[in-house]
């Protein structure tokens, strides 16, 4: 999956569109405690979190949400995503927070993989001092993990501090009767005795950084019972840290929260104590290099590629952040992404197809067979398929008349191999100006029923929808529909899979796409994948719309 901001899915009918000043523009998850929105408010855009209807109902727990929203509003700014409003009367329930633009820890590790160098440090020394703020104000988080670390490039930013209190209705539960936390990262203390405190979220820093260094938490299990056995029990197994943040994480991990560092002597064994003095200035000086996770685009020279055969980045994935300029342009196509009320439509004349029954067509092929990398099957079908050298791969039609600014592109896909949440096949606009400037819509879809709109460039690759569930999707013979429109500095796209609509996305940064349309197939996986994604084809159309 490509990283641009986090996902953002359309609105439904029941999903409020104002609250308060705020407009909501988009879903950004669901939670045990509610409904967090994308919105835009007076001062630009916020994240808003909507209590459910039967917690908002019960006046204990009201209460402590009111409380733990007062003391939040309490902690300092940095490193964290601060409370900025909250409607505590009435109903619903909400409260705003600072929306930060860029994927959570969680994410990027399961993406990604971990964390090194510079940004492990960073990572490290910002998570730490956001507790010295959040303690510092009278705060425990209480669920301090990955999920709640968000990345941008002016540093990792802490979620969710506090909040998680007004759940608690006792004995480590949940007013659900859900275990209040997340097994791998809570303190012993808070499995054997329920008991909360700075140390406990002491002890979550050092699995998170252990997680961010390793890709797991030190005790991550494969049920509840037995993380919460080995959080009690086991020794985590510190290898490969760096000596030096070794210390400190063993010490974060004691068992005892007596023996444990407070947030400060964790700062102060990161930068210094008297640099650690200076809070806010170590805050202000903390930065995540995510560039370094964006794999430059491979250059096409003439003659270089055969005609007809794109090649995409290696790596084609883009942490949200990373660019300044991605930001602005994922911003722009996530805020345009509206829900499709009916099916593709109906094109005025077909431009191209083929059924690729003549193996001579004129589109790339490395050879006539079921298993070549990228060509025809000799069976009526088109393949394209990933390796350890590509891990993305377009094909283009071999249209020679003039392509039209609007229309719709399908084609029947079959997943016959991948790895089912990292294996994409789809359909392509591409507006290419020259060999190393292009800009490519993709509408694709993978074995597992979910669909996306994702834009690659020469420097970035990102979603410009989330991943949405197709309903009844059949990785063998769907029928993939892409609506392509270009106007000015824009470029619409929408997708359907069979009849059924996926999304809609308005790229409102689309300057760059200015080169003559054309349109094709793809395949992709993500790089950590080990089995590769081969797609076969067929029935494959361009359609002119007016």
């Amino acid at each position: 999956m490509a990283y641009g901001l986090p996902p953002v899915l359309a609105l439904e009918s029941a999903d409020p569109v104002e609250l308060g000043p705020y407009r909501v523009a988009g879903r950004l998850g669901r939670g045990g405690m509610g409904t967090v929105y994308l919105g835009e408010g007076p001062s630009g855009p916020v994240a808003i979190k909507v209590i459910n209807r039967h917690l908002a109902a019960d006046p204990e727990f009201v209460a402590r949400f009111r409380s733990e929203v007062a003391a939040a509003r309490r902690v300092s700014r940095f490193c964290t995503a601060p409370v900025l409003d909250a409607r505590l009367e009435g109903e619903p329930l909400w409260v705003v927070t600072e929306y930060v633009a860029g994927p959570d820890l969680a994410r990027l590790l399961r993406e990604q993989g971990p964390l090194t160098g510079s940004n492990l440090e960073a990572l490290a020394v910002g998570v730490a001092a956001a507790l010295t703020a959040i303690h510092g104000a009278g705060v425990v988080h209480r669920d301090l993990k990955p999920a709640n670390v968000l990345l941008s490039p002016l540093g990792p930013r802490v979620i969710d501090f506090g909040i998680a209190r007004a759940l608690d209705a006792g004995r480590g539960q949940t007013v659900t009767g859900k275990i209040l936390g997340t097994p791998e990262y809570m303190a012993p203390e808070l499995v054997s005795e329920s008991r909360s405190g700075p140390p406990a979220d002491v002890f979550a820093w050092g699995c998170v950084v252990a997680a961010a260094a390793t890709g797991a938490s030190p005790f991550a299990s494969r049920t509840v019972p037995e993380a919460l056995y080995r959080v009690v029990h086991d020794t985590p197994n510190l290898d490969g840290l760096d000596p030096d943040l070794r210390g400190l994480v063993e010490a974060a991990l004691d068992k005892d929260p007596l023996a444990r560092p407070s947030a400060m002597d964790l700062l102060s064994g990161l930068v210094g104590q008297k640099e650690a003095a200076d809070t806010v200035r170590v805050a202000g000086t903390v930065r995540l290099d995510l560039s370094g996770l964006v794999a430059p685009t491979a250059r096409v020279a003439a003659g270089e590629e055969p005609a007809g055969r794109s090649r995409l980045p290696r790596r084609p994935y883009l942490v949200g952040g990373a660019v300044g300029g991605a930001l602005l342009l994922a911003a722009a196509g996530v805020l345009g992404v509206r829900a499709l009320s009916e099916g593709p439509p109906e094109i005025t004349d077909v431009l191209y197809q083929d059924d690729f029954g003549n193996d001579t067509s004129g589109w790339y092929s490395d050879g006539t067979r079921v298993d070549t990398r990228q060509g025809y099957t000799g069976d009526g079908r088109y393949t394209i398929s990933t390796d350890s050298t590509e891990y993305s791969r377009l094909g283009a039609a071999p249209v020679n008349a003039e392509s039209p600014e609007h229309a719709l592109v399908s084609a029947k896909i079959d997943i016959a191999a991948g790895t089912p949440h990292s294996a994409w096949g789809g359909v392509f606009c591409e507006y290419r100006l020259d060999d190393k400037h292009f800009s490519y819509y993709i509408a694709e879809a993978r074995p597992d029923g979910r669909a996306r709109i994702r834009k690659v460039t020469e420097t970035t690759s990102l979603d410009l929808t989330a991943d949405t569930v197709v309903p009844d999707f059949k990785k063998n013979g769907a029928v993939l529909r892409a609506e392509c429109e270009r106007g000015g500095d824009q470029v619409r796209v929408a997708l359907w899979a069979g009849d059924a609509p996926v999304a809609e996305v308005v790229d409102e940064e689309a300057a760059g796409a200015k080169g003559k349309p054309k349109f094709g197939l793809s395949a992709s996986k993500w790089t950590g994948a080990d089995q590769d994604t081969r797609v076969y084809f067929d029935d494959f159309r361009i359609g002119r719309l007016p």
